[in-house]
């Protein structure tokens, strides 16, 4: 029996154990407990960028949800959501992003450019940030990450339940 087709993968992009760029993993330690349903996978993505594509190119969702801290120069702790769909990557920047995904380095930024270099990026994708404050080596949030949090985990169940990821 055919496994039943993925119509939202929420994936935790982290940087494990470093800070506030570890959100990602506790973000999807949270949303794993929800029920969101039938064809929605939910999966931790800090194993690299080439293996998150091949991951997509063999689950081929239609929406993409990534969660996760990205230093982006906002106020720490500010919660953004970005489109990241629907993206062409000049050749020579997809060289380099898949040259440093090779090297087990693993961001938003990365997890996009690789599976959009792949062609593995579903059309509709976003990425719910959040401004880190301290990204040193921590197994601790800092106090802005950890209400950032709370706020990213809001728009990511919203994104999932009112099957807002389409957008234009």
């Amino acid at each position: 029996m055919p496994a039943a087709p993925t119509d939202v993968f929420v994936g935790g992009v982290a940087e494990l154990w470093q800070g506030d760029l570890d959100l990602g993993r506790r973000a999807i330690e949270v949303l794993a407990a929800e029920d969101f349903g039938a064809g929605v996978i939910v999966e931790e993505l800090s194993y690299g960028a080439v293996a998150v594509a091949q991951r997509l190119e063999d689950l081929r969702p239609r929406a993409l949800v990534l969660v996760g801290a990205a230093e982006r120069g906002r106020p720490a702790g500010t919660v953004e959501r970005r489109v990241v769909g629907g993206r062409a990557l000049p050749h020579a920047e997809a060289q380099i992003a898949v040259g440093d995904a090779v090297t087990g380095y693993v961001s938003i930024d990365l997890v996009v450019d690789v599976a959009s270099a792949l062609g593995a990026l579903p059309e509709d994708a976003v990425a719910i940030e959040v401004e880190p404050a301290a990204t040193g080596p921590s197994e601790e949030l800092s106090p802005e990450a950890a209400a950032g949090l709370e706020h990213a985990l809001e728009l990511v169940k919203a994104e999932v339940r009112g099957r807002r990821v389409p957008v234009a």
